[in-house]
């Protein structure tokens, strides 16, 4: 079972890697495309998991009913579980929408009221998160108070995935690859979170040539009741079907050659200090076309445009000795891909660390202590 771990320095060990530009093109490509569907369709959350999130999302909504019989609650599934983009042991992600309900602390203590553990809250975020664990049914819950935004942002997700067929498995391997290397927590290990990494491969699969993915707010579409602003952002783009089916059939490419090109494009070749990720543009825009060439982005070495908020940059989470950790990781990948002709078993062997590990949520969790209901200032020692 993997851990959550703190981050130490990354090196490439004391093997000699030969890091210049490494070629372009491989002649393994379909052996490697055959092996990344094997490790795919093992990704896939089987009909049981599916079963026990429907049953831990039906209890959720009895115990907000419980608390808040007066209210007008809704209990709103967002993330990987809705985007397709979901494996075996993903956390359920919720947000619960009621207007009466603003503090995160609240919804804590009515949760643990009912038998679910708070692993660990995230008060001081943009957004607000309750890390919980469901005991009963063994199910790990990311909970958030009214962010309808993140559900916009699983309708986009989800329709990028659905336009291509080499769309999810690729982006599951790639999640599956930064877990099992343990890049791929923003909140607690400085690195970046799933989101950063599912825009920075859709980014990827925009600016192929021809493109595999368009960019769905620089397409046509119509504005609906549901899809206009939400927060003061404009959350439109294009979810037509007909528009978009069949969009990256000119692109011939290969899974196999795909995740080689990824891992080549940004260990090798994205110039990390003048360039910005842009999903809503699909493109790879400048930092002085973005204008964080000057102000507090200036300062970040990753820089990732979110798609909706476009003056956030979900690179933030990571300093640049994070950064550079990540690029010597891309460049790993690239090296085993080259020398073992794609061994994936390898490629994605478990990030090992010397510092303290923290137990993952599935296998026995640390739970923190909620601050007692007198303590106005709802301190944790998160």
């Amino acid at each position: 079972m993997p851990h959550h771990t703190t981050k130490s320095n990354r090196s490439l060990g004391s093997s000699t890697y030969d890091l210049s530009v490494p070629p372009t093109t491989l002649p393994f490509y379909d052996s490697l495309s055959f092996d990344l569907l094997d490790v795919y369709n093992t990704l896939l959350p089987s009909r049981a998991s599916y079963d026990q999130r429907q049953l831990f999302i039906s209890k959720i909504r009895n115990i907000l009913k419980t608390e808040w019989p007066d209210y007008e609650t809704g209990v709103h599934v967002f993330g990987s579980s809705i985007n397709g983009l979901s494996m075996e042991q993903s956390d359920v992600d919720l947000c619960i929408t009621c207007s009466k309900l603003t503090c995160i602390y609240s919804l804590s203590f009515a949760l643990k009221k009912h038998g679910l553990q708070i692993v660990k809250l995230i008060s001081n975020a943009k957004v607000p998160i309750a890390k919980v664990w469901d005991p009963e049914l063994h199910i790990a819950g990311d909970f958030n108070l009214n962010n309808t935004l993140a559900l916009q942002n699983t309708k986009m997700i989800k329709t990028y995935v659905s336009i291509d067929p080499r769309v999810r498995p690729l982006i599951l391997f790639i999640k599956h690859w930064a877990k099992q290397r343990n890049i791929n927590d923003a909140a607690q290990g400085g690195t970046i979170s799933t989101y950063t990494w599912v825009c920075m491969a859709i980014n990827f699969l925009q600016t192929r040539q021809p493109p595999i993915l368009p960019s769905l707010h620089e397409m046509p579409h119509s504005l609906s009741e549901d899809n206009q602003v939400i927060h003061g952002l404009n959350t439109s783009f294009c979810d037509n079907p007909d528009q978009l089916r069949g969009y990256g059939r000119a692109n011939r490419e290969t899974l196999g050659g795909l995740l080689y090109a990824f891992f080549r494009r940004y260990g090798f070749e994205f110039d990390y200090r003048s360039q910005v990720i842009s999903v809503r543009s699909g493109k790879v825009l400048s930092r002085q076309e973005k204008g964080w060439h000057k102000g507090p982005e200036s300062q970040q070495l990753l820089c990732v445009e979110e798609p909706f908020d476009v003056h956030r940059n979900l690179g933030n989470s990571a300093n640049e000795e994070a950064v550079h950790g990540l690029i010597l990781e891309f460049q790993r990948a690239v090296h085993i891909i080259l020398e073992t002709h794609g061994n994936l078993d390898y490629l994605c062997t478990s990030y090992q660390q010397r510092q303290i590990e923290y137990l993952s949520l599935q296998e026995s969790p640390v739970c923190m202590p909620l601050p007692s209901q007198g303590d106005k200032r709802g301190r944790l020692a998160i």
